[in-house]
């Protein structure tokens, strides 16, 4: 059986929320065998399974059957990764929503966002578990509000929604009905063939995003796809190695033990996890470096003085030579491309 990962920033909505209600966030995910550092570091990618066992502990410890529609209200413009900042920067929703659909990898092994068109409607439609228990309920609840409440609450979109579709029936607890009323702002449908949400297709086209930067775009959409690269092709246990490198590369220059006391276990331990997938933690490091030197030379504002100290070279000669190494190409003759 197939284990799916998702973005562990999804948990984050749910966290919130648990502690509104007074629960301990550190509790709630020790409870499923996750720690602090899962959450807060970038880029780590959890099993699909832990994130369905900590909504329902969420659901079971608030006595909230609809936690779910309510953790939506905590959604922020990273809860999307690096797909929030592109559909923020695109011209129109409608270019927003075909783009980043291409990028959904980022967010979950599992593509189960589609969008349609149609003459009248732009749909955004989630394939999810045929099953209907209060736990996949949750989930898709939850997907849909924080797709409306990101459109409306920091996207400012000014018109609503043409309609929200659901596969469950329609709550009869009349408090939770206003809930998806003042969540969502458009007519609700249930009982329906499969969740969506659909827009009116010429306000998909027309409105216009003001702060939408179409440079900033393809810098973050050039970024997208090598963090989707990535993803596809690297073991879970290198992966989250990876990630919590370049989060430390912020602060210090990380060695294996460093790494290592961040995911508690000593340096032999994690050199002995990555071995096992076929690295070793020099590659891992190298490969960090030269992902994010390649990322950082596109950024014309920085020096190659400041990308160098960036990476963690005591000498700027040194990255030079690294640069070389990893790309064929001199640091100056790149950049001049990038100019071109």
């Amino acid at each position: 059986m197939i284990e799916y990962r998702v973005n562990s920033g999804s948990l984050i909505p749910f966290l919130k929320t648990a502690s509104d209600f007074g629960l301990c966030p550190t509790s709630l995910l020790s409870h499923v065998g996750l720690q602090t550092s899962d959450v807060t570091q970038r880029h780590v990618r959890i099993p699909v399974e832990q994130s369905n066992r900590l909504l329902e502990r969420c659901i079971e410890l608030t006595d909230e059957p609809w936690f779910g529609l309510e953790a939506a209200q905590k959604v922020e413009m990273g809860s999307y990764d690096i797909n929030g900042y592109i559909y923020a920067n695109c011209s129109c929703p409608l270019e927003a929503i075909n783009i980043t659909s291409q990028f959904y990898g980022i967010l979950s092994d599992r593509q189960v966002l589609y969008s349609s068109e149609d003459k009248k409607y732009l749909i955004s439609r989630w394939e999810l578990s045929p099953q209907i228990d209060t736990v996949s309920r949750n989930v898709a609840d939850h997907l849909l509000a924080c797709h409306a409440r990101y459109a409306r609450d920091i996207l400012r979109l000014p018109s609503r929604f043409a309609f929200a579709s659901f596969r469950h029936s329609a709550p009869k607890d009349s408090r939770i009905m206003d809930l998806y009323e003042e969540t969502f702002e458009c007519p609700l449908l249930f009982d329906q063939q499969h969740y969506s949400i659909g827009m009116d297709r010429e306000m998909a086209r027309d409105t216009l995003f003001p702060q939408a930067d179409p440079a900033l775009r393809d810098i973050l959409i050039s970024h997208a796809e090598t963090r989707l690269r990535e993803i596809r092709s690297t073991p879970p246990f290198t992966f989250k190695v990876k990630s919590l490198i370049r989060k430390l590369l912020e602060q210090m220059v990380p060695t294996r033990e460093d790494v290592a006391k961040h995911l508690y276990m000593g340096g032999r331990t994690l050199q002995r996890h990555l071995l096992n997938e076929g690295y070793s933690f020099k590659e891992v490091f190298n490969e960090v470096r030269q992902e994010m030197a390649i990322y950082y030379m596109k950024d014309l504002s920085l020096s190659i003085d400041d990308i160098a100290e960036r990476l963690g070279f005591s000498e700027t000669r040194s990255f030079h030579r690294s640069f070389k190494q990893w790309t064929g190409e001199t640091i100056s003759s790149y950049r001049r491309q990038l100019m071109q």
